[in-house]
């Protein structure tokens, strides 16, 4: 079942900041679920918080992207390209954050957002998951199976369940 509201996946501009800066935290808060490596300080702030160094090097190897329904803010995704040190050998691209709110998850939206995002960067990617998130893992098995037909590796590399596949293959 999918929204009939239209998704737009666009890079992060500098007003787009803000935006990311704001729903950052409801992502942090999120995994606080599958690990303890987030943990929030005496104000309430959560540490350790990587945003602003991403944010200040954008023209790196790491884009951030503004994910909207309807026009309404809804998410954001950080991919990675090479040369980013933390992806595995021969890969292109590294989906490193990913996040709809949960209003627009099981709509179609991530689905949608994933599927236009591997689109705008043709090549192999890399896409991985905390262990202990088996929903994040159905997930994308699911978005990456139907954009690939089922073209795909899921393996455990350092600690993650990862999956790799070549976003020019298309199911």
């Amino acid at each position: 079942m999918t929204s009939a509201a239209e998704v737009e996946v666009s890079a992060a501009s500098g007003a787009d900041h803000v935006l990311l800066r704001n729903l950052y935290p409801l992502y942090l808060h999120e995994l606080t679920a599958f690990t303890d490596f987030y943990d929030i300080d005496e104000q309430g702030l959560f540490v350790p918080d990587y945003l602003s160094e991403w944010l200040s090097h954008r023209s790196a190897a790491m884009q951030p992207f503004t994910i909207r329904e309807g026009g309404r803010p809804t998410g954001f995704a950080f991919v990675a390209q090479r040369p980013y040190p933390f992806m595995g050998q021969a890969r292109d691209y590294r989906m490193c954050e990913f996040f709809v709110l949960n209003r627009s998850r099981r709509r179609g939206v991530g689905r949608r957002a994933a599927h236009a995002l591997f689109a705008m960067f043709p090549g192999v990617w890399e896409v991985s998951q905390l262990p202990t998130n088996h929903v994040a893992q159905s997930f994308w098995r699911k978005v990456i199976g139907e954009h690939t037909n089922g073209a795909f590796t899921d393996a455990i590399e350092h600690g993650d369940v990862v999956q790799v596949f070549d976003s020019r293959v298309r199911g």
